[in-house]
């Protein structure tokens, strides 16, 4: 459907934030700052809504039941699925999405392992309890569950300190690269490296319960986005909370983000 150049949002959308650095976390006097909660409240600001945070603690696969259940209008970071386009729409891409593999450098494993290589070798994997990583992954996750070689973690956090935990509980860890570099100390960045070319750059849109907005509202944030985009706005705001040292690394991988 074409969207109208005059469409405006007229609503006030509530928006699921976890608090996890840099997407999302409060400022010393309570405010919740962060790289996906300025952009979301730029995005929608600009299209004409009015926000509300939603800052309980929650699950991957809850936020996705809340949502489905109306007990918030928007969840940020997310991926299309056919599954998900039954309850919910879509917005345009807003930022860019790092998802990444990466070891300790002691263990030296070899610049072209791949996913695929990792689990044939009988690697451990510490991975995402819940989530989309696409559909290869899917399938190498139920594997490695099956063959009890996968410890699962409900935030970056905890895969952090299970990746230095004594011993290691896995010898790989795929994972949001942006919050893992916010939750290493300053000693342990330069004890991670990537893995092979296993990063993922996948676009994260916003989801928005279908009975909490309309086409036109769609539409409005839409064209906040491109404007956005357009004006660098967007790409001012990611860069600006992309930890250093992992841009750093990403830039020498040679990725064009």
């Amino acid at each position: 459907m074409a969207e109208a150049a005059d469409s405006r949002c007229d609503k006030t959308l509530t928006v699921h934030l976890d608090l996890h650095a840099p997407s999302a976390y409060l400022d010393n006097h309570g405010q919740v700052i962060g790289m996906d909660a300025l952009l979301t409240q730029q995005i929608l600001t600009q299209a004409g809504c009015q926000v509300r945070w939603h800052l309980t603690p929650m699950t991957g696969a809850r936020i996705l039941r809340s949502l489905q259940q109306g007990k918030f209008d928007v969840m940020i970071r997310a991926s299309k699925t056919a599954e998900r386009q039954q309850y919910a729409y879509f917005s345009k891409p807003y930022r860019h999405e790092i998802v990444a593999l990466f070891s300790r450098k002691h263990l030296k494993l070899p610049a072209t392992l791949s996913m695929t290589d990792a689990f044939n070798q009988g690697l451990r994997l510490i991975g995402p309890a819940s989530g989309w990583y696409g559909s290869e992954f899917e399938v190498l996750r139920t594997k490695w569950q099956q063959n009890e070689l996968y410890t699962a973690y409900p935030d970056a956090a905890r895969a952090t300190e299970l990746l230095f935990a004594t011993p290691s509980r896995g010898d790989l860890l795929l994972v949001d690269a942006d919050i893992f570099f916010r939750h290493l100390g300053k000693e342990q960045h330069d004890e991670v490296t990537l893995v092979g070319n296993n990063v993922l750059i996948n676009p994260a849109l916003l989801m928005f319960n279908q009975q909490s907005i309309e086409q036109t509202d769609l539409n409005a944030i839409n064209q906040a986005i491109l404007q956005l985009r357009q004006t660098g706005k967007l790409a001012d705001i990611e860069n600006n909370y992309r930890p250093h040292s992992l841009q750093k690394l990403l830039l020498s991988t040679d990725l064009n983000l």
